[in-house]
């Protein structure tokens, strides 16, 4: 039997402006998993490398909030900043929680973030 545990958050945004000066401002702070431009709007999905959700929340904020004005600008005229909490489905335990910090929440809410939760089926 499997158990139910956090994957990772994701990052993704949409932006009718190019995006790629703010990844590249990130550097190696984040793993690319998308970086294009499709039909005007572009879109990039990205991860960090803490481990649990709240140190990846404060990763996130720190880096968002780094950046110069200049790239702080395309970071708030996004059409969508998401951050996608994963986790992956099992049978353990019959019931499983993860907690986000006030802390977190307040941090998501200054950098204008939205949470969407995904759940992946097991891998068994």
């Amino acid at each position: 039997m499997s158990e139910i545990h956090f994957l990772n958050i994701d990052l993704d945004i949409e932006s009718q402006e190019d995006i790629r000066p703010i990844v590249h401002f990130w550097g190696e702070e984040v793993m690319i998993f998308r970086l294009e431009e499709i039909e005007g709007t572009w879109r990039g999905s990205f991860e960090t490398s803490e481990d649990t959700e709240n140190d990846i929340v404060d990763k996130y904020h720190q880096l968002i909030m780094s950046l110069p004005p200049n790239l702080r600008a395309i970071w708030d005229g996004c059409i969508k900043r998401i951050f996608d909490f994963g986790f992956e489905a099992g049978s353990l335990p019959r019931a499983f929680q993860s907690t986000l910090s006030q802390s977190s929440i307040s941090k998501l809410a200054e950098i204008g973030g939205a949470i969407t939760v995904t759940i992946y089926a097991s891998a068994d």
